[in-house]
């Protein structure tokens, strides 16, 4: 099939009302084109040759047994009532040669020619072209070989089961049969020398389609129930539990039925978020909204993600403590100094407290869920942790010498690889400001002045702190399988739409 631009979307367009989703779920939503749709199709097709299935059923007594035997084909074209009566009717030489018993052995269904079109607020239509070819291995020799060009057209109702599950449902099937291609030596097989004269093969041609004509529409149209079963595969494959590793596991379930217009289908998801016991994760209030997909950049899928979706993993990792690190000397560089000498430049008071150069150590533990922020063409997260810094005295536990609120600003880069979103957190501020002093040494450290630490607590987490939530994030999330669309190596742009980011892929 041929390669389509994909999108994928996040989208922060203001407050998700109770009626656009359910309880603990974020908002995604999806545009599929019909060239997506009709690629799919034709690759699953081409992979699975489902249609080799129905090659049993042709050739089965209702098939082809009924189509070419006493009472199909040759009973009508050449039986009792047709061009030769009794002599090459079921019973005769015909009927020999070409039924339940004669040389009818191979059928095969070329791959067929999908195109489709989009029924607004219904479903679609399908228009199908595929070849029959009919040949005969028997007793005769293989004289038998029809080819017969048929064009099928059926509509197909999108609905939903009882289960929420999204299918399409034939409503009605019609078979066109184009050209059929006869040897002429079929003539002889079915009009022997001795018979004169026997009919051009136009005439043959005339009846044959006539005949196949009332016949062949019942044996194709399961055509059309193989194909719509490859596309009720792909759709259902979108609402899958999907693992996200150690943290629990995502559903994308159907929110409404998708609306269909002549262009595309439109579908809404829900991302439900369990953690390992199973428990629904709740979307963090305010990160919650609804996706409006932006104008079509051209044939493709586009897929939104609501600044929800990212939000509510962020903050079942932190509950999990994912982003909870005790930093050590030896998680850091040379280049930057962990140790009461990197703050005796600030607090020159701490070397009449504290005897000599000791190493330092610093405690982050967020107090809050991760917020999510989609503005500006960027994303960002923010982190509100507290940061103890504490030093350790040889023989000593060890000393809090102060504890910092903090806010970690970071900017998130995401990418997609392997089907899931990635994302990229690297920091790009920390405003700390002072909780909590240690007793004994804080009438040394007041007034303190921690805006002369923001460049030594940025340098410190982002050596330390940084690769260790990439780490916990890098299982990834999990997206939609669309119609088997590969967003592999994608490339995410980010734009703005009344506020809204817009990563491309």
């Amino acid at each position: 099939p041929k390669m389509c631009k994909f999108w994928a979307v996040f989208l922060l367009c203001g407050l998700l009302t109770s009626s656009q989703g359910f309880v603990g779920s974020a908002s995604v939503s999806a545009r599929v084109d019909k060239d997506v749709l009709e690629n799919a199709i034709t690759g699953s097709l081409t992979n699975g040759n489902p249609l080799e299935g129905l090659l049993g059923g042709l050739l089965g007594g209702s098939g082809l047994g009924g189509l070419l035997g006493s009472d199909g084909l040759v009973g009508g074209l050449l039986g009792d009532n047709g061009l030769a009566d009794g002599l090459l009717g079921g019973d005769g030489l015909v009927g020999g040669i070409l039924g339940n018993n004669g040389l009818v052995g191979i059928v095969n269904i070329t791959l067929p020619k999908i195109n489709l079109r989009f029924l607004p607020g219904i479903g679609l239509q399908l228009n199908i072209y595929t070849q029959l070819l009919i040949d005969g291995n028997g007793a005769v020799g293989g004289l038998l070989q029809l080819q017969v060009e048929a064009n099928i057209t059926a509509r197909a109702r999108l609905v939903q089961d009882k289960s929420g599950a999204l299918k399409l449902v034939v409503e009605d099937c019609k078979t066109l049969l184009g050209g059929i291609n006869i040897p002429a030596h079929l003539c002889h097989v079915l009009f022997p020398i001795f018979l004169l004269p026997r009919p051009k093969v136009p005439l043959v041609e005339k009846t044959l389609k006539s005949v196949l004509g009332n016949v062949l529409p019942r044996l194709l149209c399961p055509v059309v129930d193989t194909i719509l079963g490859v596309m009720n595969s792909l759709l259902g494959s979108m609402t899958s539990v999907l693992p996200l590793g150690a943290l629990g596991d995502l559903q994308f379930t159907l929110s409404s039925l998708p609306i269909v217009s002549d262009k595309s289908i439109q579908l809404d998801l829900n991302l439900l978020l369990r953690d390992a016991e199973g428990n629904v994760v709740e979307p963090v209030q305010g990160q919650l909204s609804p996706v409006t997909l932006l104008p079509a950049a051209g044939n493709g899928v586009q897929l939104g993600l609501s600044q929800g979706v990212l939000g509510a993993v962020l903050g079942l990792a932190q509950r999990q403590g994912a982003f909870n690190l005790d930093i050590s000397s030896s998680a850091v560089p040379n280049s930057i100094s962990l140790s009461t000498s990197a703050l005796l430049s600030v607090f020159p008071q701490l070397a009449a407290v504290l005897p000599g150069s000791l190493p330092l150590a610093l405690r982050v533990r967020l107090s809050g869920t991760p917020e999510v922020a989609l503005q500006d063409g960027r994303a960002t997260a923010t982190f509100r942790a507290t940061v103890d810094v504490l030093a350790h005295r040889p023989g000593f536990p060890l000393q809090t010498l102060f504890t910092l609120d903090s806010d970690i600003d970071l900017n998130i880069t995401p990418s997609v690889s392997s089907g899931k979103l990635r994302t990229s957190l690297a920091i790009e501020s920390v405003h700390p400001t002072p909780s909590l002093f240690s007793s004994g040494i804080d009438s040394c450290l007041l007034p303190l002045q921690v805006s002369r630490l923001e460049g030594w607590v940025k340098d410190v987490l982002a050596a330390a702190y940084v690769p260790a939530i990439n780490s916990a994030m890098s299982m990834g999330i999990p997206l939609p399988n669309i119609l088997n669309a590969s967003f592999e190596n994608g490339q995410v742009d980010v734009a703005d739409v009344r506020r809204t980011l817009f990563p491309a892929l």
